[in-house]
C-alpha cells in the first residue's frame, strides 16, 4: 500500500543541497521541470527546512507532472 502524502506529514531525509539529515516536510511548491522551461504549480514536495530546496517530488504527483509535460 503507498502513503499519499499530504502537507502536514514529515520525514526524515537526506538533503543534497546542504548535505545533512533533515526532518523535511511535504507542502506545495511551483516547480520548473528539469531541461525544460515548463513551471507546475500546485505540486507536493518534500522540502529542507535549513535551506529551503526541494528534496524530493512524492510518487503520488508524479501524474500531475506527466500531464503537465503532455500539453
Amino acid at each position: 500500500m503507498m502513503t499519499r502524502w499530504m502537507p502536514t506529514h514529515a520525514l526524515t531525509a537526506h538533503c543534497p543541497a546542504c548535505r545533512t539529515l533533515v526532518h523535511a516536510r511535504f507542502e506545495y511548491r511551483t516547480i520548473t521541470l528539469a531541461r525544460t522551461r515548463l513551471r507546475v504549480s500546485k505540486v507536493l514536495v518534500d522540502v529542507c527546512p535549513r535551506c529551503d530546496a526541494t528534496i524530493a517530488v512524492p510518487r503520488q504527483a508524479l501524474a500531475q507532472l506527466r500531464e503537465a509535460g503532455a500539453k
